[in-house]
């Protein structure tokens, strides 16, 4: 998988959230600017309102610096390509559905050629009455400071993602994975 090293400090504040109205998923209540102080940047929350809606609520300067995609308040399929959709609903429905974590590796080119590799991990999370409707995400990235070319948007399809493994948080994960670029059952 991914060097952990990258979301030590993340996984730490995500083990620290109460559980107050999930058994063992935080609330989006739980999951503020207090909690979250310096990784704020990286950090982003989604709202999964059902196949091919996931809105933007708040992604950090950072984030979206990594991500290229776009800001607060856009729905992410409105983001991706036709073919990624598919298969980024599948994962969002798994994701939410068992519910369990992923980590997704995703090799990003900008407009002006530069490559670098955007790791995210997502968590779901509960509304107050315990549904889980959110998705708490954290990206790290290695693009350059000065880069100012955003992401190419023929880049936004499904052959750009390395690696993805889910994490089970309580309630199982499957074992199906992307590795270097290859579906593994």
């Amino acid at each position: 998988m991914t060097k952990v090293e990258n979301f030590e400090n993340f996984l730490e504040v995500w083990e620290q959230l109460p559980r107050n109205s999930h058994a063992f998923l935080p609330s989006r209540d739980d999951c503020n600017p207090a909690n979250f102080g310096s990784l704020l940047s990286q950090t982003a929350l989604l709202r999964y309102d059902g196949k091919y809606q996931l809105t933007i609520l708040f992604i950090g300067s950072e984030m979206e610096r990594l991500s290229g995609l776009g800001t607060t308040g856009k729905n992410y399929y409105s983001l991706i390509s036709d073919d990624l959709k598919p298969l980024m609903n599948f994962h969002h429905k798994t994701v939410f559905n068992t519910p369990c974590g992923a980590y997704v590796g995703d090799v990003i080119t900008t407009r002006t050629g530069n490559s670098y590799l955007f790791e995210t991990m997502q968590f779901p999370v509960s509304d107050s009455n315990g549904d889980v409707k959110f998705l708490l995400a954290y990206g790290y990235g290695r693009r350059a400071a000065g880069e100012l070319g955003g992401r190419d948007v023929s880049d936004r399809t499904g052959q750009h993602i390395r690696d993805l493994h889910y994490m089970d948080l309580g309630a199982g994960a499957p074992g199906s994975c992307i590795i270097d670029f290859e579906m593994r059952p």
